[in-house]
């Protein structure tokens, strides 16, 4: 029961974060909604020790995961952003592979028990109502399950609608900001992502309901969908190409069976543009993770259209996408989700897109076996669609010498040769 006539506690930054203790598991908000003061004010503290920090990628400076800090603060990604690669790598950190549409209820059920979390909220409207803002993705369940709620109110943070509302009566104390957000402008598209992006979006038709990530290859892809019509959306983020897709025309979202007419997402990555887009727009909706990525809700769309990326693929399927061999690069997050949502819609399409190579064009990213240590996001048995800048083909249900010779057609030609002799080797027939 919320109790409407409690204040909420504005102090500095450096004050708000007293309440935190040795020995607590403190939720970071993510991504664009990173609390960095706060950070910076419990990097200042001297008396910590054992504080476990649980976050998706955090964006900006973080003190907090600096070596000089070993000890008293542990990172735990459970998506990993550049800032934690080398900490991981360097055993200062650690990661946990988990699907993100399960971590709300990891949070929810205790399994992984929350003391508190730091988050950046939008200010309070005439009811008293925060936001998540950008982040709503497991913010949303961290804030409904840790029993200490730390916040940053930010006057530059977007009101957002859907299941972003925070009550003041749910937090302790709170300091108050005015800075820009961590913003993240769109890639330069290449050659190589500018085909891949023609290839992809000719996979689209219209009417479909599209999901992709971030980076030079959705960008690419949303810049090709202009002439589509009737467009829907449902997807775990979005950043600035989305925005001009909708200003085109292309997304009416009115064939949607969950959440029609609305771009639903949990959280958005991108500039001042984005999020001056999102701000009390009643057209986008922000949902937990557990909602945006829910498989049973993906396939209730028709023709749902899942577009992920891959650090590597091998001759049988297998996708890795959160590591290069042994080193964390990202996380699961939800490409599996969508992968099997978008597989089960009706008509709809898979895609995992990638270039052809890596190293400036010295390694292949089509392989005949994934580096030690690789993780397998994706298996050979949810891949359908995968394109690169060489074309697309759907592996589904080919036998694994099918799907290994239509995955070197992908390949770039400099690499085709010696994969076909890996693949002759491994399945044990004869080259013509």
């Amino acid at each position: 029961m919320i109790d409407t006539n409690k204040p909420a506690f504005a102090v500095s930054a450096d004050e708000a974060v007293a309440p935190i203790r040795s020995g607590m598991t403190v939720f970071v908000h993510g991504g664009s909604a990173t609390p960095t003061p706060l950070l910076e004010a419990l990097a200042r503290r001297t008396d910590l020790e054992n504080v476990r920090l649980v976050h998706l990628h955090l964006a900006g400076p973080l003190p907090v995961l600096d070596p000089r800090h070993a000890g008293r603060f542990t990172s735990i990604s459970l998506f990993t952003g550049a800032g934690a690669r080398t900490p991981i790598a360097e055993g200062r950190a650690e990661y946990v592979p988990v699907f993100l549409s399960d971590i709300p209820s990891v949070f929810r059920s205790g399994k992984i028990r929350l003391d508190a979390a730091l988050v950046q909220l939008s200010p309070a409207d005439r009811h008293g109502f925060h936001t998540l803002g950008v982040s709503v993705d497991v913010a949303r369940a961290a804030v409904d399950s840790a029993p200490l709620v730390i916040a940053e109110v930010n006057a530059r943070m977007p009101r957002t609608r859907g299941n972003s509302a925070v009550h003041k009566s749910m937090i302790r104390v709170l300091c108050h900001t005015d800075r820009d957000l961590q913003d993240h402008p769109p890639e330069l598209e290449t050659e190589v992502t500018a085909r891949i992006g023609e290839i992809v979006s000719g996979l689209v038709e219209d009417g479909s309901c599209i999901q992709v990530g971030i980076g030079a290859i959705p960008d690419a892809v949303l810049a090709r969908l202009k002439g589509k019509r009737d467009l829907g959306v449902h997807t775990e983020m979005f950043s600035d190409r989305m925005v001009d897709l909708f200003e085109s025309g292309a997304i009416s979202n009115r064939n949607k069976s969950v959440h029609p007419g609305r771009l639903v997402t949990s959280f958005v990555v991108g500039s001042r543009r984005l999020f001056d887009f999102v701000d009390d727009n009643p057209v986008v909706e922000f949902h937990g993770a557990d909602r945006t990525n829910d498989t049973a809700l993906i396939r209730r769309n028709d023709r749902a259209v899942a577009v992920n990326s891959a650090i590597e693929i091998d001759l049988t399927g297998q996708v890795c996408a959160d590591s290069m061999g042994h080193r964390i690069f990202s996380g699961i997050g939800g490409q599996m989700d969508f992968i099997r949502g978008a597989a089960l819609s009706r008509g709809g399409k898979a895609i995992i897109a990638l270039p052809a190579t890596a190293a400036g064009g010295k390694v292949s990213r089509i392989t005949h076996q994934l580096k030690e240590g690789a993780g397998v996001v994706t298996t050979r048995g949810h891949v359908h669609w995968v394109a690169t800048e060489y074309g697309a083909v759907d592996i589904h249900a080919m036998t694994l010498r099918q799907r290994g010779e239509a995955l070197i057609s992908l390949a770039h030609p400099d690499f085709r040769g010696e994969l076909r002799r890996q693949l002759a080797e491994i399945r044990h027939f004869t080259m013509s």
